[in-house]
């Protein structure tokens, strides 16, 4: 820890500099506020250009990723994302069919899904997909519950639908068995109706508890009171609408495990399961007489087409891709795209990353200090392991055994604590009124095994090779000169544009406390304490 000290005492001009927009720390802030900049053509995307892009639209940069960026610019890249096969997870037997009761063959049946996890994230040519898919996640929640299957297909649900209609996503969202345990829908019925799922589908994947403007405004009374967007009236309407669907059964799976995660819900046909009355929900009503698909149909219909849900649905998506905080005329772009193409997030992705506001920092010269977001631990953690040349999951056998894989810390990717997910898109930090969702997760343990995690997994140096990690690249820049090492990392890392208060620190830390150690210990003690900054953990 001394080593730390020492860093942050030559350096720590640095970590306020890169989130104050300081041009001295490599945060640069446009002085008029006003955005001027045009989507780059493929003949002038810097590599700098290419690589922020590449953080706020996959899992990170790599300098194949990069190039691939400066060849076909970024709309082109964005276009020939949306022709990639999609990553799904193929869940071997031992995953679907296992004793929840046997706690070693339930441990191997639940460490699948974290290495499929890296494994695609780390390699699968669809990134943009994948990062999509994760923005929706911190939304459209299924918990930490379940069985290690349905966490699966639902991972599978979500990056099926990530690019296509978002009705049709939100339809397949709630006809996945998971959800319909996670939220009881699979309980719902017209005898004892289950109101769970109908008040989380409009509170948090649809239109939300306020009714918005199309810039993400607030819409009040008189008096200044925020207009509620539906009724407990309305929740009770559209949980008739949801009712009499159940998980299909799979007879030949242990008893502790019998829902076929791989299929939809069916709708139930003995009578007084589905409420086949008129409705009214929203204003809208909705035909008496029909079935649950019907019904279902008429519901997504109304949600998705309600004036909340482009403003609503846009915001999130933009907070976890491009900026915590999106100017309402930003917010309010992406809502006309999502609402003048009826929901197709493929087309609201682009718009997203296309966006002036998101290519201002393209020039760093042009940064608006309102923008950006801090990487939450996950995309911090696939962005470290991807600079590395990562193509594959890194296994934990330092710490585990094999099965096990070296994982962000802090956030278990697509085991949100709740139906909230990990964080409120409203939170901020402490004594600030700028919202700052992923903060709520950069915790002094999140930042303490930032700085020291790496050193110690890379003990077992072959966890790395074997999953394609270019680690002897670094050791040999280390063992050839601190210049050639610091020259490596603030490329792979820092997009070439490292501080120049960083990178003081880190040649005052290598001729000093890291003088002698071995380069692998060099080059794994400086960057774990360069990641530690804000210029690596803040997406400007």
């Amino acid at each position: 820890m001394k080593a730390l000290r020492i860093f942050f005492v030559s350096s720590g001009v640095a970590l306020l500099a890169a989130c104050s927009g300081d041009p001295g720390g490599g945060g640069f802030l446009n002085s008029t506020g006003q955005v001027t900049v045009t989507t780059p053509s493929p003949t002038n995307v810097s590599a700098y250009a290419a690589a922020r892009f590449l953080e706020q639209a996959s899992w990170g940069p790599t300098p194949q990723s990069v190039q691939e960026v400066q060849r076909l610019g970024m709309s082109g890249w964005i276009d020939q994302q949306f022709k990639t096969a999609v990553s799904v997870a193929v869940a071997p037997s031992y995953v679907i069919d296992y004793d929840d009761t046997d706690r070693v063959i339930r441990d191997k049946a639940w460490a699948f899904f974290p290495k499929t996890f890296y494994d695609h994230t780390l390699g699968g040519p669809d990134q943009l997909r994948q990062r999509a898919a994760w923005a929706l996640y911190n939304f459209i929640v299924v918990g930490s519950a379940g069985y290690a299957y349905g966490k699966v297909e639902y991972y599978n649900t979500l990056q099926r639908g990530a690019l296509g209609s978002f009705s049709d996503l939100i339809r397949n969202v709630t006809l996945n068995p998971l959800m319909g345990e996670f939220l009881n829908n699979n309980q719902n019925r017209a005898d004892r109706p289950n109101e769970n799922y109908a008040r989380e589908l409009m509170q948090l994947f649809t239109v939300g508890l306020v009714k918005l403007n199309p810039d993400g405004s607030v819409q009040r009374d008189a008096t200044g009171k925020a207009l509620e967007t539906y009724t407990q009236q309305d929740v009770i309407q559209a949980t008739k609408a949801l009712s009499g669907w159940n998980n299909d059964s799979n007879p030949f799976l242990p008893q502790t495990n019998r829902s076929n995660y791989g299929k939809p819900m069916i709708a139930e046909t003995w009578q007084g399961a589905h409420d086949s009355s008129s409705k009214s929900v929203l204003g809208s009503a909705i035909s008496g007489g029909q079935s649950a698909s019907q019904d279902l149909d008429s519901l997504i219909h109304i949600l998705v087409n309600h004036p909340n849900t482009a403003p609503f649905v846009s915001r999130r998506l933009i907070q976890n891709m491009v900026s915590s905080n999106p100017s309402p005329a930003y917010l309010g772009r992406i809502s006309a795209v999502f609402s003048s193409s009826r929901g197709d997030l493929a087309q609201v992705v682009k718009a997203i990353l296309l966006d002036p506001e998101a290519r201002a920092g393209d020039d760093p010269t042009q940064q608006i200090a309102r923008n950006g977001k801090m990487k939450e631990p996950v995309l911090a953690h696939t962005n470290l392991l991807r600079a590395m040349g990562c193509t594959q999951a890194v296994a934990d056998s330092k710490n585990w055994h094999s099965d096990r894989v070296y994982e962000a810390w802090t956030q278990q990717a697509y085991f949100a604590p709740s139906v909230f997910g990990y964080f409120s898109p409203g939170h901020t930090a402490p004594e600030s009124l700028v919202p700052a969702p992923e903060q709520k997760l950069i915790t002094a343990d999140e930042l303490r095994r930032k700085a020291s995690d790496l050193t110690n997994r890379m003990e077992v140096k072959t966890d790395f090779t074997q999953a394609g990690c270019e680690v002897d690249l670094f050791i040999n820049a280390a063992a050839t000169s601190d210049e050639a090492l610091i020259a490596l990392i603030n490329e792979r890392f820092f997009k070439g544009a490292l501080p120049a208060p960083l990178r003081l620190g880190a040649k005052n830390l290598l001729s000093q406390d890291l003088a002698n150690q071995t380069p692998q210990r060099k080059f794994t003690e400086l960057l774990q304490i360069l990641i530690s900054t804000p210029t690596f953990g803040v997406v400007k």
